[in-house]
């Protein structure tokens, strides 16, 4: 995707970040509640030492940051995609058909801007 403006890179990291932050809680908790059962169940796993063990979760912290900003990302990408699509497909639409929204509202205009100009016709003529 090309990011044209600022606000548009702004949004992008915004919702990158997000996204990131989502999934690294989500990992850590994964990570946490799989330490929590190796540690109940595995004497080996039990053995490691606790700097050691938190280096397991900041890597898992990571690696759901890392996947969940990607993910989230990628969503903003297709959203705008899908935007600029939609957008391209209404300007061609009134090209080809003319908007009937604008039609109705010139006709809507027309019809009652028509009775006071009769009046005022009228008046200025008695």
């Amino acid at each position: 995707m090309r990011l044209i403006k600022q606000n548009d890179d702004d949004l992008a990291a915004e919702e990158a970040m997000r996204g990131g932050f989502i999934g690294a809680i989500k990992y850590s908790t994964v990570a946490l509640f799989a330490g929590a059962v190796l540690h109940a169940t595995s004497p080996r796993f039990r053995a490691i030492r606790p700097p050691q063990k938190g280096w397991l979760m900041v890597a898992a912290a990571l690696g759901g940051f890392g996947n969940g900003s990607d993910t989230a990302f990628t969503n903003f990408e297709r959203r705008d995609r899908e935007l600029q699509i939609r957008i391209a497909n209404q300007k061609r639409h009134e090209i080809l058909y003319g908007n009937p929204n604008t039609d109705q509202k010139q006709a809507t205009a027309a019809s009652l801007s028509t009775p006071t100009e009769r009046s005022d016709a009228t008046s200025s003529s008695a």
